[in-house]
């Protein structure tokens, strides 16, 4: 009976220990249970492991075969490995990769052929288009009215500043020139002013310069170079306590301006405590052409004057694909920058105008000799030597009016680079202002 007891307790204690064993192989998992993060690093301890871990995963796919659940759910709760998702992602990128470059390998280049010249309608030429945008409505007339009158309540508060020793630039989205041509004919109509286009295709800085030497200060002579000239300017403004000058320049960012040189000489020019400058700018990155020395010099007050006024003005100089290219833009350019030249400069370039469509007919004519102009010139009392003439037309030759070429002799011959019609209705014009 006591043998019989026994057994039975025997068998109770080997069925116990079959249900609380861990299928997990025991190194395994002692080091799952208990890694010490103190010793060493999880890298470092994987390193040193990675043969055991062979020998562990084996044992572990034994186990899990010999149990009841089946494997396929085992396998899909585990995530892949890492290695091959990033091969998987590898393979992709190199495929989409190959994809690009087989499909801009192909010689074939697809254009279309519908250009302009195809349009059924004529292109229309500058004058017609700007009398279409004239007559075309202004959107939000009347708060853009409203806005205009806000920024011309602050002309006294400019002029006061302008007086404490800032310049003003004014800069927002929209034509600005309007604004400033209001400010001059009810703030500087008593004072001496210089306005300045920017936009215009052949400004100059010697040009600007010689505005001021020749029609405020009354100087009758030429200068070697720019800084020569600026110089001579400072001198007589220091000199003169009862000299000011209000200078408004349209513009300060144009193609024409925007140069090192230009920008050194009028920060300059800005900075004379009796020369008041005020300007405006349109280019999103305008202030870029400043350093901290110009910027010092100019001294500027800043001004958000959006006006969302068309920049009418400032673009009827530029070249379209939809109008007609004809002379008047050249036309329009040339009467534009004569106006800012003297008398004097204006009856040469008369002469030389007068003298080329004369020899229209013929095929060879290379252009009018400096020796007989500068002839024809002291003639018609325009110049009184020939340095005086050479100066005027290295002033032409900065605007683009003229060329020089030397012929085969070694002689000098100018040449206006402008088509006879365009030069015929640009005398007329100039028979009609007189």
């Amino acid at each position: 009976m006591f043998l019989l007891l026994m057994h039975v307790f025997s068998l109770l204690l080997q069925n116990k220990k079959k249900e609380f064993v861990s299928t997990t192989p025991y190194r395994l998992r002692k080091r799952l249970t208990a890694p010490d993060p103190y010793l060493e690093s999880e890298s470092e301890y994987s390193a040193s492991c990675s043969e055991e871990d062979e020998e562990d995963q084996k044992e572990v796919s034994t186990v899990l075969s010999g149990q009841k659940t089946p494997a396929k759910t085992k396998a899909a709760s585990t995530p892949p490995p890492r290695n091959t998702l990033a091969k998987k992602n590898k393979n992709k990128m190199a495929n989409l990769v190959e994809e690009y470059f087989e499909a801009h390998s192909s010689s074939k280049v697809l254009t279309s052929d519908r250009t302009l010249q195809k349009l059924q309608k004529r292109r229309l030429n500058q004058q017609t288009l700007h009398d279409l945008l004239k007559k075309a409505p202004l959107a939000y007339a009347a708060e853009i009215k409203e806005l205009n009158q806000q920024h011309e309540r602050l002309f006294s508060k400019w002029m006061l500043q302008l007086h404490l020793g800032f310049n003003i630039v004014l800069y927002g989205l929209g034509s600005k020139r309007d604004l400033l041509e209001k400010f001059r004919i009810s703030a500087l109509q008593e004072s001496v002013h210089l306005v300045v286009n920017g936009y215009f295709p052949s400004i100059t800085l010697r040009s600007i310069l010689n505005s001021i030497t020749e029609d405020v200060l009354n100087h009758i002579g030429t200068f070697r170079s720019p800084p020569d000239q600026l110089e001579f300017i400072i001198k007589r403004f220091k000199e003169d306590s009862s000299l000011e000058l209000y200078v408004l320049i349209h513009n300060l960012d144009s193609q024409m301006l925007r140069g090192e040189r230009s920008q050194q000489i009028l920060a300059q020019l800005s900075s004379v405590p009796s020369i008041y400058l005020i300007a405006s700018i349109d280019h999103i990155n305008a202030p870029l052409l400043w350093d901290q020395a110009k910027l010092s010099l100019y001294n500027w007050l800043w001004y958000e004057t959006t006006t969302f006024s068309p920049y009418v003005e400032e673009t009827s100089y530029e070249n379209s694909l939809l109008v007609q290219q004809s002379g008047s833009l050249a036309l329009s350019s040339l009467t534009h920058v004569l106006r800012s030249l003297t008398l004097n400069a204006r009856g040469i370039f008369r002469l030389l105008a007068q003298y080329q469509l004369e020899n229209k007919d013929n095929p060879s004519y290379p252009g009018l000799s400096f020796q007989d102009f500068y002839q024809q010139c002291r003639e018609a009392f325009l110049v009184n030597s020939d340095l005086t003439l050479r100066a005027q037309l290295t002033e032409f030759r900065d605007h683009k009016l003229i060329r020089t070429k030397r012929g085969a002799d070694g002689v000098e011959y100018l040449l206006i680079p402008v088509d006879d019609s365009t030069l015929a209705d640009f005398l007329e014009k100039e028979d009609e202002d007189l």
